[in-house]
Order: structure tokens, then sequence, then C-alpha cells
């Protein structure tokens, strides 16, 4: 059976990404399909819509938003536009149990993002390690196992930037777990001495999700971009051949229908080739920015400047 390429994780007004630029991202990675999750206060219809109009043939287009939620920021993907119209989902701060339930009613497929990402956004450290396990264990509710925006050190799991073929969701489990060992492993004394504990918390913060997923009902990967270029940096690859939006939300909660969960990769020889991402000085100095301003600004408790109380976003 054919596969597809999702990236379930995508914006396009924070940044005010041109539409026309954003399918050109969208079509030089290849995508079959991708989600547009414009964060709930910043109408996500609206970037739905923009999306819509320019839409190219070939590419599936899925609409929805990332909540902000009593656990932090979790990704709603609906089978239709009728997601703008839960107006109950549109509220900072929701409860998690709450917004489940009024997913499973509206058909809505919810997926908790970057779960060991920001501290004030994501919800291994808004709800703890323990109580998230109990969570996913307990709900119907997915885990975004990789997320574009903090998986740049994806080359930590593997021993090369190659991995084996064919893939699926448990093998690449076992491949990241592998490849992390081996490449630490392959470290010199200086080198571990340098690998310190803020080193070895990032790459724990790419790793973990995907130890969650495992235990989720379904998992997800996309890139989260901000930008164009960012597109595609992280996806789902999902056995089935249709491109149509039922589908594909139906597919990605049964894994063995999920193929890969990652870094975008391009088959080359008798395997996978893991996509080399250029960080641009700009993009390094906004994130910084970015940081710096919502750290100073919680400190201070005071709301951001042009935000209107709207919260800044990742």
């Amino acid at each position: 059976m054919a596969s597809i390429t999702v990236d379930f994780h995508t914006h396009l007004l924070e940044k005010e990404v041109n539409p026309k630029n954003y399918w050109k991202a969208a079509k030089a990675k290849k995508l079959d399909a991708v989600a547009t999750t414009e964060h709930f206060n910043l109408k996500p219809e609206k970037a739905y819509k923009m999306l819509a109009e320019e839409k190219p043939n070939g590419i599936c287009l899925i609409p929805g938003m990332e909540l902000s939620t009593s656990i932090g920021h979790v990704v709603a993907l609906g089978k239709d536009e009728g997601i703008y119209e839960v107006e109950k989902l549109f509220r900072k701060g929701i409860d998690i149990k709450k917004a489940i339930g009024i997913a499973e009613g509206e058909g809505i497929t919810l997926s908790i993002a970057h779960p060991w990402g920001l501290s004030y956004d994501s919800a291994a450290y808004l709800l703890g390690e323990k109580k998230l396990y109990a969570l996913v264990e307990r709900e119907e509710i997915g885990v975004e196992a990789f997320n574009g925006m903090f998986g740049n050190v994806s080359s930590f799991f593997y021993a090369t930037d190659w991995v084996r073929k064919p893939m699926n969701f448990f093998d690449f489990l076992e491949t990241s777990r592998i490849g992390r060992k081996t490449r630490l492993s392959k470290l010199g004394k200086k080198g571990k001495e340098k690998l310190d504990k803020k080193g070895k918390e990032i790459i724990e913060r790419c790793q973990k999700p995907y130890e969650l997923a495992e235990k989720a009902s379904f998992a997800t990967a996309g890139s989260d971009a901000h930008h164009p270029d960012r597109i595609g940096t992280g996806v789902t690859k999902l056995k089935i051949g249709e491109k149509r939006v039922g589908a594909i939300l139906e597919a990605v909660k049964d894994k063995k229908k999920v193929e890969w969960l990652g870094p975008n990769v391009r088959e080359k020889g008798k395997g996978y080739e893991v996509e080399k991402i250029k960080i641009q000085r700009a993009e390094v100095l906004s994130g910084i920015k970015y940081a710096t301003k919502r750290a100073i600004m919680k400190k201070v408790g005071r709301k951001e400047p042009g935000k209107k109380g709207k919260e800044a976003s990742s």
C-alpha cells in the first residue's frame, strides 16, 4: 500500500506568513497533507480560509488549531471546518478533561503538543510526568512524539543520519533508543564532560515524547512551523493511499498504519536519509528574543506589549 506524508502542526498568522510561500514550501517538501493549527486566540479559522483559497491540487488541508489548556498546548484537528464553531474550546486554560469531553462529542482529534517543550506551555512541566502518563493511558488523547521546533537535536538519536527500512512506529522507538545510546557511547571523556546537565535535558526533551507516545492511544508528529522553510521538518508517514481528512485522522489513530514519526526523511538507496535542517541566524535571534521576553514578563507578572492579554505562542 502507498503511504502519505503529513505535517500535523503548522502556523500561518503569528509570523504573518504569506499563504503562497506556505504552499510553495509544502510542495517542495513533497507533503501530501498539512494541518493548519494556528493558536486558538489568533484567528485559526482565518488562517484556514487563507490557506484554502491558495491550496494547490494534490495536497490535503486539515482544519485545526492549537489550544491552551490546563496542561499546556494541545493540537486540535477537525474533520471539517465545523471545528471553528466549537467555541467552548476557545478558552485559555480550559480544563483538559473538559476539552477531551468536548472533542469526543464533536469528533475532534486531540494531541498533546511538545509535551517536553517550554516549561510554561508543556504538559510534562505543568502536570508532572507521573500524572501525564496516567492521563494518556486513561484518556483518548494523542501525543506529539516529534515536534520540529524542539527536535533539531534528533541526530543524537542515531549513530548516523540513516535509519533502516521498513520503518514503523515501534521500530522507530527502538531505533531512537539504540541510536541515542550508540551516539553517546562514542563520545570521548572530554565529550561526555561537555555534554552537561543542560545538554542531557535537551536530548531528553526529544526522547521522552516518544516514550510517552508508546503509552498513548495514538501519536502524531509535526513541524510546529512558524516560518515557511520549517514546514515539513516534522512529519508523520501513514500507510494509506487516499488524501482525505477523515481517512487521515482515522489512520493516525491506528499505530499499524503509522510508518514514521520524526524529522522528514527521504528514500535513498536501501534506507531513508534524515533531512538536514539549516538554522538561520535570524531565526535563532528571534527565538532568543522571544524566550527572553517571555521570561521577563512572567517574572514581573506583566502582559506582553501589543498582545492585549493574548499569550505569545510556540
